[in-house]
Order: C-alpha cells, then sequence, then structure tokens
C-alpha cells in the first residue's frame, strides 16, 4: 500500500537535534530546499496497491534517495548506511540520524518498480517542470540540439573460448534450477565441470602458440555446447522452460556468430574454427547480451551503448534521453527523440541541430518529409587518394547528367537500390589528358550521385554562409552537457542491460537538469539583488530589492545560517553567541528543546 510522507516534522529531525546548516550552493542544499515540490507520494501510486498490505516507505523519499545515490555514485548498501548516519541525507529527507529510512531490498524493489512502470520518465520530468517553474524554461518553439555518447557496458566482454564457456555455464544454470540441483553438481553429473572453474582457457593445458592446439581446444568445448543444446531441447516443455529457452538462443548465437563448423575427413568428425572478421551485431558478452561494439568515430571504438539526447539550445536542458545500441547510428532514433521532446515538453521543436553524424541524406530526407527543419552539417567527401574529388564534377540533377573536369559529358547510368544513381565515362577516359589525374579504373570513371543529392547541395551552400555556420556553432551546448553527463559517471554503466543503462541515464539527466536550474536561478537572483543595491525602488522577481533575504530558497526554506533581521523576519532566533554555544550542543534535544522552541516555529537550517 502506498505510504505517504508526513506534513509535520518529526521532533528530534537532523535539523534540531544538530545544529546543521548545508551550503546553500550545494547540491545537498538545493535539494533539501526543493524536496518537497519536487516528488509526491501520489506520483509513483502506480507502483503500490490501492488498499492492500502495509504502508510502504514514502515513495518520495526513495526517489529523493535514488537522486542522491547516482549523483554521489555510491552502492545500494552505501546508500541506505548513509541516510543513517550522513547529516546532508537526513536533511534532505527531513529524518533523524541515526536510523535508515528502509532496508535494501526496500530501495531496490522500488528501482525495479520504477523500471517496470517507466516511473523514471516521472522523476526526469520533474526536472523540466521545475526550469518552467523557475522561468528558465520558455514557453513556445524549441531550438534541440542532438548528440551522443559512449558508454561503457557492465557485462565482461571476453574473447571466443571463454565467450562460448560462459553461454556454456549460463543454459546449465537454466537446466540445473529445472532439476532441482546445484549448477556444479548437475555439470559434474554432465562432464561439464570444467566451465564452473575460475578460467576454462587458465584450466587447459595447452601450448597456446601452436595453431592445431587452438582448434582442437575450441573444437572440445564446440562439441560440449552442441551436447548441451541437445539436452536444452528435452527440457523445452518443463516448468523451467522459459530460461531455458532463453539460454539455449544465446548459446546458439554465440555459436553461430564466433565459429565455422565443419565436418572432419572421415565425414563425421566435428571440427570448428574462429570465423574471420567480426559479425554484424555480435555479441561481445554473455553476461549483458545486449552490449554490442561500437564506434564514435573511425579511431574510437567501444562496447556497451550510447547515450543519446536533445538539449534544449537556448536554456542548456536536456529535454530527452534514450540509450540505444552500441552498433547504432547516432541518427537511427533521431526523429522519433524530437518527436518525444515534444510529448515530454507539450512545445513544438521548430529546429533540430546535429553534427555531421545527423547529416546524411537519409535523415535529411526522413525529417523533410516529416515536415520538420534539420540543420546539420554535411559529411566530408572523399578525397579520392589524390585524384578528382566527386566536386570536381558537374552534376545536372534535372538533364541527369555528369560533365568531368575535361569537358566529356556522360547520361549513362546505373540505378541503384536506394535510388542513387551511377554514372560511367567509360570510352570517354581514354584518349582523355587527365585521366592520370582522374581514374586507375579499366573502365574509366565512374560518378555516384545520391539520392538526396540536391538536399546535400543545398546543405552544403547553407554551411558555408556565415548564417549557417553560426548554426551550426549554436549546436555547442549539446556538448557541454554531454560532458556534464560524463562527470556524473554516465560513460560507465552502473547496471547490466539496456534499459537499466536507460534509468541511469535518465536520473543522471534529472541531477544535471535540476543543479542547472537551480544555479540559473542563484544568478538570476544575485543580478536582480544587484540591481535592486544599485535602485534600492527597483521591482524585482520575488518583490522589491528591499524583500530580499539572502539564503532564502524559493520554497522559503532558509539553505544557510541566519543572522540580524533575516533571522527575525523568518520566525526564528538568531544563532546563540559562541560563548553559549557550547550549553546548547551539550544539551541533548539541541537546539529547539534547550531554547524552548517548539517544532512547529523551529525550523531546520538548510
Amino acid at each position: 500500500m502506498l505510504g505517504k510522507r508526513q506534513a509535520q516534522r518529526d521532533l528530534f529531525d537532523v535539523g534540531n537535534v544538530f545544529p546543521v546548516a548545508l551550503d546553500p550552493h550545494s547540491f545537498h542544499g538545493q535539494l533539501a530546499a526543493a524536496a518537497e515540490r519536487l516528488f509526491r507520494d501520489e506520483d509513483f501510486a502506480a507502483c503500490y496497491a490501492e488498499r492492500l498490505g502495509r504502508a510502504s516507505t514514502p515513495p518520495s523519499l526513495l526517489a529523493l534517495m535514488t537522486l542522491m545515490q547516482h549523483e554521489c555514485g555510491c552502492s545500494d548498501a552505501e546508500a541506505v548506511a548513509r541516510t543513517t548516519f550522513d547529516l546532508r541525507w537526513a536533511a534532505v529527507l527531513r529524518r533523524a540520524a541515526g536510523a535508515p529510512l528502509c532496508v535494501k531490498s526496500t530501495f531496490q524493489l522500488f528501482r525495479a518498480h520504477l523500471i517496470l512502470h517507466d516511473g523514471v520518465r516521472k522523476v526526469f520530468e520533474q526536472s523540466i517542470a521545475e526550469a518552467r517553474r523557475a522561468g528558465l524554461l520558455k514557453r513556445g518553439a524549441l531550438t534541440v540540439a542532438l548528440d551522443t555518447k559512449p558508454i561503457l557496458g557492465r557485462g565482461a566482454v571476453e574473447d571466443t573460448y571463454n565467450l562460448l564457456a560462459t553461454g556454456i555455464q549460463q543454459l546449465v544454470r537454466a537446466l540445473a534450477a529445472g532439476a532441482k540441483q546445484e549448477p556444479e553438481a548437475w555439470a559434474a553429473g554432465h562432464d561439464l565441470g570444467r566451465y564452473f572453474g575460475p578460467s576454462v582457457k587458465g584450466s587447459a593445458d595447452r601450448d597456446w602458440s601452436d595453431p592445431e592446439a587452438r582448434q582442437q581446444f575450441l573444437t572440445e568445448i564446440v562439441t560440449d555446447a552442441r551436447r548441451l543444446l541437445r539436452l536444452a531441447g528435452t527440457a523445452l516443455s518443463g516448468e523451467n522452460a522459459a530460461p531455458v529457452r532463453e539460454g539455449a538462443a544465446l548459446l546458439e548465437q554465440l555459436l553461430l556468430q564466433d565459429v565455422v563448423e565443419t565436418a572432419g575427413a572421415d565425414g563425421g568428425t566435428l571440427q570448428a574454427a574462429i570465423k574471420q572478421g567480426t559479425a554484424p551485431e555480435r555479441v561481445p558478452s554473455a553476461t549483458d547480451p545486449e552490449q554490442r561494439h561500437g564506434r564514435k568515430s573511425a579511431s574510437k571504438r567501444f562496447t556497451g551503448h550510447k547515450a543519446s539526447v536533445a538539449v534544449d539550445v537556448e536554456s542548456q536542458l536536456i529535454l530527452e534521453a534514450e540509450v540505444l545500441p552500441g552498433s547504432a547510428g547516432d541518427a537511427s532514433e533521431a526523429l522519433a527523440q524530437v518527436e518525444r521532446v515534444e510529448a515530454a515538453t507539450g512545445q513544438p521543436v521548430a529546429l533540430t541541430q546535429g553534427d555531421c553524424a545527423y547529416g546524411g541524406g537519409e535523415t535529411r530526407q526522413a525529417f523533410a518529409d516529416a515536415g520538420r527543419e534539420l540543420v546539420a552539417k554535411v559529411p566530408q567527401e572523399s578525397e579520392n587518394g589524390g585524384l578528382f574529388p566527386k566536386r570536381a564534377f558537374v552534376i545536372d540533377l534535372e538533364q541527369n547528367t555528369v560533365t568531368c573536369p575535361g569537358g566529356q559529358t556522360s547520361a549513362r547510368f546505373t540505378a541503384e537500390k536506394d535510388g542513387g544513381k551511377t554514372f560511367h565515362f567509360g570510352a570517354a577516359c581514354r584518349e582523355c589528358p587527365l585521366r592520370a589525374y582522374c581514374t586507375t579504373a579499366a573502365g574509366g570513371r565512374t560518378v555516384a550521385v545520391h539520392a538526396q543529392e540536391a538536399r546535400l547541395r543545398a546543405a552544403r551552400a547553407a554551411q558555408a554562409s556565415p548564417e549557417g555556420r553560426a548554426q551550426l556553432r549554436a549546436r555547442v551546448v549539446v556538448e557541454h552537457r554531454l560532458a556534464r553527463l560524463g562527470q556524473l559517471g554516465v560513460g560507465q554503466a552502473r547496471y547490466r542491460g539496456r534499459e537499466k543503462s536507460g534509468f541511469q541515464l535518465l536520473l543522471l539527466a534529472t541531477i544535471a537538469n535540476l543543479r542547472w536550474t537551480w544555479n540559473w536561478k542563484e544568478r538570476q537572483r544575485a543580478a536582480a539583488a544587484a540591481a535592486g543595491a544599485s535602485d534600492p525602488g527597483a521591482p524585482t522577481a520575488g518583490g522589491t530589492a528591499a524583500e530580499i533575504q539572502p539564503g532564502r530558497t524559493a520554497g522559503g526554506a532558509t539553505a544557510g545560517t541566519p543572522s540580524g533581521a533575516a533571522a527575525a523576519r523568518s520566525g526564528r532566533s538568531a544563532p546563540a553567541p559562541a560563548g553559549w554555544r557550547w550549553l546548547l550542543l551539550g544539551h541533548p534535544l539541541t537546539p529547539a528543546l534547550a531554547c524552548g522552541a517548539s517544532n512547529a516555529v523551529f525550523r531546520p537550517r538548510f
């Protein structure tokens, strides 16, 4: 049943027992001031039964705890411990120090509910709502910039030998669970015990410099894998059919992608060899099968996933974030991401910006078909190894002709499946005096014309203008936001699987948005205070300059230690002089009871 946060604060909460004054510019100080308006327990009602069971730990507090965990990057056990002894965490949660908010399993179950019910989207959308309340996110049409960042996967990346061994282990575990046995015992009974040792390669006495020895060892592993798959085929009708089917499918995929199986010279003995090259969509990790090999650039390779973000150019807020497969192109979900931005904000996207990864003809055509404007740098043309590049030719799209630098015109072309055309000059190149500078092909020069050649040509002309270069430079804000996500740890996945990595990405984007919004609001307040100091009667965002109280937050809580008139206006007594402080600190209920103050009047110094 849904538990709810109590409106009345605990008499012994950390602000009453300990004279804590959080730094108003710190993450914890800002989160404490905004905690009550960020999350409501009702926002997470879909994760709980309406009337069954006892009241849960308030999910609004668990959401705050989740944000603080990902901000510092600690484990689940450490997060629970910090709700007990870290006064900053207790101040944010408005709780007494010394007792944990919940047990670790409750915290993990809350995370599972957020992933299952897409509740993390609600958490992320609160960062956008907070920016709108602060005035940072304006109403009206948006200009968004798109980009991606690699996320290193959590699963172990292994070579073919160990990859197959891990696949065998996982299928053995599924079969052993159906047989109600321990995996090691089941494996030993089926002559597969060596796959549960420290390392299948380390336990093998082989001369690894001998190709025949390596092939023989691989053949033994493949033979065991095939035998295990046959055993799995007989267990697909049992109670544990789903895990067995999943494990068998993974092992079969590992065999197909990495191994070439042939019959021996006698026609019956299996021979196995490692397949040359890398199969498309290869699974490099059996512990996280959703990881993929990917490239961020021609020289930068990685194994894992891709974080794709959409950032508002004006406010520099992350408006949408999604995790793509590591092998996916940066622009593969660009149009869908722009549509999700509109759904999340309720505002139209007038212009989308991206780097050259978004500048391909297919992406431009998709945006044009959807009636959207895309500004992205056109990918650089090949220099053709020092020979005449494509830009040296005159392409007439209306007449379907191409004219070479030597003055020869060709109207003969071959239509490609993607809608493009390849023009052939053939015999015209034989006696051409510029042939040595144009082509080395015996059949003459060919020129490929893209299916969206007209759009690419228009984009090249636009990016050569001062206005076009200014638009391309404006997308640098997305690089800044990706750098901030990198500081928060998005470059390394905390969890296995793309869905859980998406959970991590959205939480870190929430933290980045909240901090950016709160710091922007402080700068606005400081600017208004400076303007009010020069003109005392000038109106400010929060009233006249005389009404501004240092350290006051938007929610009315104090984010630092008040003094003088500010403390009097806040309804609290000024802090005791230094000579009396030892009396307050010595009292077990200081300062609330020692000063005779009631909990309704005395507030924690956040």
